[in-house]
């Protein structure tokens, strides 16, 4: 976010807007999405503003109510997610994005949980090589749903692995 003070205000408000969606609130939904497309107008080359767009546009196909209309939404919003991770491979916020809305699409129809690994998998990489990269709750986060995506494409041990690592992670910090 560097264009100007009144897009980073909004970027923020937008954000704030969103978690509300997140977290079901449909009209938020439909208002981050309005400020994000905005913002996107205005800034086309902004990674992180596309990887934002990209997730209040899953958001509005998960809140469709006509299947089709649901699916072409998630998957407008995938391939905004994936481009912006194409401007910008290494940031941490649109690999998160990416990898939570890859993680909450039916892998039946979206086949995107494998996303999810590589996305979560590159961010504990960071963090292997940087402790301060991400805080102990992201970690534990990323772990858990890193388990869920390996559950979600039937590599078993995988999760088993990760949620053991997991564990030892939890009793080392009680």
């Amino acid at each position: 976010m560097k264009k100007n003070d009144t897009n980073m205000k909004e970027f923020e408000e937008g954000k704030k807007i969103l978690l509300k969606g997140v977290d079901g609130d449909k009209k938020a939904v439909k208002i981050a999405y309005e400020i994000f497309l905005k913002l996107r107008n205005s800034e086309p080359d902004n990674a992180l503003i596309e990887a934002y767009y990209g997730s209040t546009l899953a958001l509005l196909g998960r809140d469709a109510v006509q299947p089709l209309e649901k699916a072409d939404k998630a998957q407008e919003g995938l391939d905004s997610l994936n481009q912006a991770i194409s401007m910008d491979p290494n940031q941490k916020e649109i690999r998160l994005l990416r990898a939570n809305v890859c993680l909450r699409l039916p892998e039946s129809f979206f086949h995107c949980s494998q996303t999810a690994i590589e996305d979560f998998s590159f961010l504990l990489d960071r963090y292997t090589e940087d402790p301060s990269y991400l805080t102990n709750k992201q970690v534990r986060g990323i772990m858990e749903d890193l388990s869920t995506a390996y559950q979600n494409v039937g590599k078993l041990s995988e999760a088993n692995e990760v949620s053991q690592r997991l564990t030892k992670l939890k009793s080392k910090k009680k």
